[in-house]
């Protein structure tokens, strides 16, 4: 059997390999080559780095959801049905004026009037017509103060039972 030649050994040898983990920190072995100690070092000052990238981005992942988390939510628009038909309970029931504070005219028979708006009572997102109304400015202004809100709550009410008989298809008309 022949020799094995130059090119056969090398196919043979197991080839050399980088290692793909990091030098722990720590006192450098002295029984290392000195070529290789420059090299340790900059691997050691490239994983400190790398490891206060990740602790930041850990960081502003918690910063993100904490913002998302307080975020206000955005109000949903009222659909145009739902406007109509508070703009007519609200003429019809409460002769046009705003249903919380019963003084500051909200609506008249061309529509809502300026500085009327619809208050999400309970949430901004929920915008059906048993859970909004129509109200004066200064009022929608004033439901930020929860004291102020919880005494409207039943004004709120007596406009939402002024408000059933037009829901759920048995809708009748107002006379005016």
């Amino acid at each position: 059997m022949a020799a094995p030649n130059a090119a056969q050994k090398s196919e043979r040898a197991p080839k050399w390999q980088p290692s793909l983990e990091l030098v722990p920190p720590g006192p450098l072995e002295p029984n290392r080559e000195p070529e290789q100690l420059p090299l340790i070092r900059m691997l050691e000052v490239v994983r400190e780095r790398v490891e206060s990238i990740h602790a930041g981005q850990r960081s502003m992942t918690e910063e993100l959801r904490e913002i998302r988390q307080n975020l206000p939510q955005q109000r949903r628009p009222l659909s145009p049905r739902t406007q109509a038909l508070h703009v007519s309970v609200t003429l019809g029931r409460r002769n046009g004026l705003c249903p919380c504070c019963q003084s500051v005219p909200v609506c008249n028979e061309h529509g809502r009037l300026a500085g009327a708006e619809f208050d999400h009572f309970f949430s901004r997102s929920q915008n059906r017509a048993t859970q909004t109304w129509l109200v004066c400015g200064e009022c929608n202004q004033q439901f930020n103060n929860t004291e102020f809100k919880a005494a409207a709550r039943s004004a709120f009410e007596a406009y939402q039972q002024a408000l059933k008989p037009f829901l759920g298809g048995r809708q009748i008309g107002l006379w005016f």
